[in-house]
């Protein structure tokens, strides 16, 4: 299954789904399992799943190719912990908390922020020496947190020269850029390096192509 299908697929799915006005990006997804794939995620956790765009695609690659994915997650608003259980087809498979202060013991190979930066105090507790964070879209607050938590990091913006489809949320301007992410590598090591540095140079294209076509 190729990441892009996969990712583009889901999304025009949860598109339609009620509760999808926050959702993360078709590139952010796309960017998610292409993380996982290269750098063989193991353990994932998913700091505010919200109606589980996120959880159900990586579940999905997991389900195609027997990745055995260990997924956690954390959701506190009553209409998302409702909208999980219908929209998550592997639902079963998320190790669901209220907060991150409430996981047990457990480290993790990725970390996803995709909801409220409430607790990332705990973040560091959870992470192993190389752990890879995505800070789904342009989350300030949470991204500087991390960056200070982890002064060895590498860190980059992510971005896309696509804008929004006609299949996304209503009210997305088609003439805007399809949200990115920040990826943040706190302790790279040279297979990081080399993912981060194509990415930095990739980005700077981007953005120099972006204001060309302004």
């Amino acid at each position: 299954m190729k990441v892009k299908k996969l990712a583009t697929d889901n999304y025009k799915l949860f598109c339609s789904l009620e509760g999808s006005d926050y959702i993360a990006s078709e590139f952010a997804l796309e960017t998610l399992l292409k993380l996982i794939t290269v750098f063989k995620i193991k353990k994932i956790l998913e700091i505010g799943l919200g109606i589980g765009s996120v959880s159900d695609t990586i579940l999905k690659l997991d389900k195609k190719k027997d990745l055995k994915i260990d997924y956690y997650g954390t959701e506190m608003n009553q209409f998302c912990l409702e909208a999980l259980q219908k929209n998550v087809f592997d639902f079963k498979k998320i190790n669901l908390f209220s907060e991150i202060k409430d996981i047990p013991n457990e480290k993790f190979n990725l970390i996803i922020i995709d909801g409220s930066d409430d607790n990332l105090n705990f973040i560091k507790e959870k992470s192993e020496k190389t752990t890879i964070f995505f800070v789904e879209g342009d989350r300030k607050s949470q991204t500087e947190k991390i960056l200070e938590i982890f002064p060895n990091h590498l860190y980059v913006n992510v971005i896309t020269l696509k804008k929004n489809p006609p299949y996304a949320h209503e009210g997305r301007d088609s003439n805007t850029y399809i949200g990115g992410g920040q990826l943040i590598f706190i302790n790279p090591t040279l297979k990081m390096r080399i993912y981060w540095l194509k990415e930095k140079v990739a980005t700077f294209i981007k953005r120099k192509i972006r204001r060309w076509n302004k």
